[in-house]
């Protein structure tokens, strides 16, 4: 239990360093106002266009949000003063005590709220109670509906009416699903339960029940008729259901109360209450299990009241104003903004809404499952906590939880011991977390553009008479690290090339610049690094292993460094050790190997453990990510005005070891390290030349005391 002592002050250095940092500084009141807009992840830009208008033309500036957490962000810290939440952005407010109030509402029809969620029974099913609802045969919209709600409320009336069991030999999401199928009967809930397609087909061949009364059991996924919003609704009136969880907008349209020709006699139907009893459907105030609250433009307490009169009665009418232009910069898809009587709280607000805060109010297990990720720094960590709010209140679970530890061998150390979970290493130190500590790759920060994946290549002077991966034998090399990605790329290499297996040291020249701790020659630091190889290389080397990404700037005028300048961009050529680039290849360079920038490690733990850990990882990537289904966080990106934190900005997702090696591009590394890492395949030829340099040293040193010895009796 070493570990706990240094987590325990982790944890307690975080909670004050996040408290430090979110002490808002409110910056001198110049009397302007500022909006806080979010950009749309899609093609249309509304700020280029709305902004220099609205900025011309009233006293209001646009402040521009990397998502809407950044918004709330901004809006406490004073360098903003209001912009528009979601309820959900709402609830990770209130959780992190964000003082912050409601002005008016953005709707896009008449309704109080932006949905409401019911239950709808067959009459013909004897349920007159929700007690008659055990092995009644439900038929759920699903899983992947993207913006259309939350799983948060998708899985409301479960979660009111199913007791979990918090069997410690099952996942989160699995007890779950066990308790549904326990307590429904032949049900419909189709789509993905957890991300990985694999363990989804074990889960559902696990629990048959639930895709039962699909209209394709076989397949259960989103392509089928009963999948959706709508799809429930088929189930329940067309397909045997007995009871239908679905929004009240869809249920009027599909019996006919919204103009529409009826899809099913509303008179076989009634909606159940919470509270037990039934209502007919055409009842003009339906019972409403759980309600979803508009968005608002919400505001610093100091300004509310200003900006509520500021934004009501805000149109289109004329195109050139700046009431048009704000309009257009707050809304997305909502027409029109709503007051509320009074500036209030969020509490009060979302307090209006049926049992949306008791959505998330439902106990956990006990003790919790969370994902405890480790972070070396206030700012990864101060990211860390609000990514955790942001999952909760979309319904990750297990969610993470942060801790904050002042090195990077300090959460390597913790995460071995299993103080924390997840560790996040770049392929620097892959090789040093799974060999020195136990640790396994659980997930790949992987990037579509190859540059921005670690590819190495081999580069050697323009004139230089080298043809082949043969010809660099007795070459002056220059590496950027010893048991980097480059390192391995090029002992591998050496041994497509030769058929032999060979240390560097034994293969390159002797004033090669290779790092190892214990032989060779000591380089200067300026020569470290993948564009210290490419210095190396200007400056004496004769071979250079770096990163693609280096030398495309080089090559591009964008390395500025005073070496550069001296050495009047000398030219060099890339050497293609496996016979040139790739048929299908869209990259320009021949490399060697490629691996990704960005590695989760994680300790060996239960398959149930590990499994867990990678669904929560993967539904944060498909939330947040780039692929996003929601705009609430952005996962990566800019985080407070700084690049790289926690996760490197140029990912494009969250990728599992399959699905990488599925990847266009040839010869990934993932076995290269696992063999470097747990055996002695290249290791042995490595230490062979510091074994020998330990021998030949000893040796020295006995003959010299030999000969001291001899001198004192002669003398």
């Amino acid at each position: 239990m070493h570990w706990l002592t240094p987590i325990l002050v982790g944890l307690f250095a975080s909670s004050l360093s996040v408290s430090l940092l979110c002490v808002a500084v409110v910056p001198p009141d110049d009397g302007k106002l500022r909006v806080c807009v979010v950009e749309s992840h899609g093609t249309y830009r509304k700020t280029p266009k709305f902004c220099p208008q609205l900025e011309a033309k009233s006293n209001i500036e646009c402040v521009i949000g990397v998502d809407r957490l950044d918004c709330v962000r901004r809006i406490h810290k004073g360098t903003a003063h209001f912009g528009v939440l979601s309820s959900e952005d709402l609830v990770a407010a209130r959780w992190a005590s964000v003082e912050i109030l409601v002005a008016s509402e953005l709707r896009s029809h008449e309704s109080n709220f932006e949905y409401e969620i019911v239950a709808v029974v067959d009459n013909q099913a004897n349920i007159h109670s929700v007690h008659d609802l055990r092995r009644a045969k439900l038929c759920h919209p699903g899983y992947g509906l993207g913006n259309h709600w939350t799983e948060v409320l998708a899985n409301y009336f479960e979660a009111a009416m199913v007791s979990r069991t918090c069997n410690p030999e099952l996942t989160v999401t699995e007890d779950r699903i066990a308790s549904t199928s326990r307590f429904f009967g032949p049900s419909c809930k189709a789509g993905p339960w957890v991300p990985d397609p694999k363990q989804d087909r074990i889960l559902k061949g696990r629990y048959p029940s639930l895709c039962e009364m699909c209209y394709d059991p076989a397949s259960c996924d989103q392509t089928d008729k009963h999948w959706g919003r709508r799809g429930a609704l088929y189930c329940l009136t067309s397909g045997g259901g007995n009871v239908g969880w679905a929004r009240l907008d869809d249920v009027r349209s599909h019996f006919g109360f919204s103009g529409i020709t009826a899809q099913a006699n509303p008179s076989e139907y009634s909606y159940l209450c919470p509270d037990g009893h039934l209502q007919p459907m055409n009842a003009t105030q339906p019972c409403v299990w759980v309600a979803k609250p508009w968005p608002v433009v919400a505001a610093r307490r100091t300004h509310a009241a200003q900006i509520q009169r500021l934004v009501t009665g805000l149109t289109h009418d004329e195109p050139d104003s700046w009431q048009n232009a704000l309009l257009s910069l707050l809304e997305t898809y909502h027409v029109f903004t709503v007051p509320l009587d009074n500036v209030i709280s969020i509490d009060d607000y979302l307090d209006q809404a049926t049992a949306f805060q008791s959505a998330y109010s439902f106990p956990e297990c006990n003790p919790p499952r969370s994902i405890v990720v480790c972070t070396t720094s206030i700012i990864e960590h101060v990211k860390c906590s609000w990514l955790q709010e942001a999952s909760q209140v979309y319904g990750v679970q297990p969610n993470i939880q942060c801790v904050r530890t002042m090195e990077l061998e300090q959460c390597l150390d913790n995460t071995k011991f299993k103080g924390t979970d997840v560790v996040v290493v770049d392929q620097e130190m892959r090789v040093k977390a799974q060999r020195d500590y136990n640790l396994v790759p659980l997930l790949y920060e992987f990037a579509e553009d190859m540059h921005n994946r670690y590819v190495t290549i081999a580069l050697v002077h323009k004139d230089a008479k080298i043809e082949s991966f043969k010809d660099l034998r007795g070459t002056r090399a220059c590496l950027p690290s010893y048991e980097g990605a480059a390192h391995l790329a090029v002992l591998e290499t050496i041994v497509n090339a030769t058929g032999k297996v060979h240390s560097l040291s034994s293969y390159f020249h002797r004033d090669s610049c290779l790092w190892h701790p214990h032989q060779g020659r000591q380089c200067p630091l300026h020569y470290q690094g993948d564009e210290g190889a490419l210095r190396c290389l200007a400056e004496g080397g004769e071979v250079a292993f770096l990163s693609s990404d280096v030398y495309k700037k080089y090559v591009s005028g964008n390395l500025t460094a005073d070496w550069v300048m001296r050495s009047n961009h000398k030219g060099f050529r890339v050497l293609c050790p496996y016979g040139g680039i790739e048929k299908r290849s869209s990259f320009k360079y021949c490399y060697l190997h490629w691996t990704t920038r960005g590695h989760l490690m994680t300790h060996n733990s239960s398959l149930t453990r590990h499994n867990e850990i990678y669904n929560s990882l993967r539904d944060m990537d498909q939330l947040f990510g780039r692929k996003y289904k929601s705009e609430s966080f952005t996962l990566y990106g800019i985080f407070d005005n700084r690049n790289n934190i926690l996760f490197r900005d140029t990912t494009d997702g969250l990728l599992g070891r399959q699905e990488l090696h599925r990847d266009n591009a040839k010869r990934v590394m993932e076995h290269i390290y696992d063999r470097y890492a747990t055996t002695q395949y290249y290791k042995s030829f490595e230490e062979s030349g510091a074994m020998k340099y330990g021998q030949d040293s000893a040796i020295m040193i006995l003959l010299l005391c030999l000969l001291g010895t001899l001198w004192t009796r002669f003398v």
